[in-house]
């Protein structure tokens, strides 16, 4: 995978996104041809935004999953997105419940 950054700058005029587009972890087939999940915590500051102006509130931490899923005879597609969890170890558990398949980087 390519180096990517998860929260590029957004905002308008009219002010800040509220969240980011995300794939849907639970449509996704993972196999063990795929890619190792990249898991990134995502950095809120005071007011519950990430360093690229999008809102997410408060709450548990924001992480950023990213994952290369490999087809046969077609182009590899990245698929990413966000979740909330306790700390990296829940979230790795909640992306495992659904895909027993992954494998995580570091």
């Amino acid at each position: 995978m390519t180096n990517h950054n998860p929260t590029p700058r957004v905002g308008s005029t009219y002010g800040a996104p509220c969240g980011r587009s995300s794939d849907h972890l639970s449509g996704l087939i993972i196999t063990n041809k795929d890619s190792r999940f990249t898991l990134q915590r995502i950095r809120l500051d005071s007011g519950g935004y990430d360093s690229g102006g999008a809102y997410w509130g408060h709450g548990q931490p924001l992480f950023w999953w990213s994952v290369t899923l490999s087809e046969e005879g077609c182009r590899d597609e990245d698929a990413t997105g966000f979740m909330r969890a306790s700390d990296r170890n829940a979230a790795k558990a909640k992306i495992r419940a659904l895909h027993p398949a992954a494998r995580f980087y570091r």
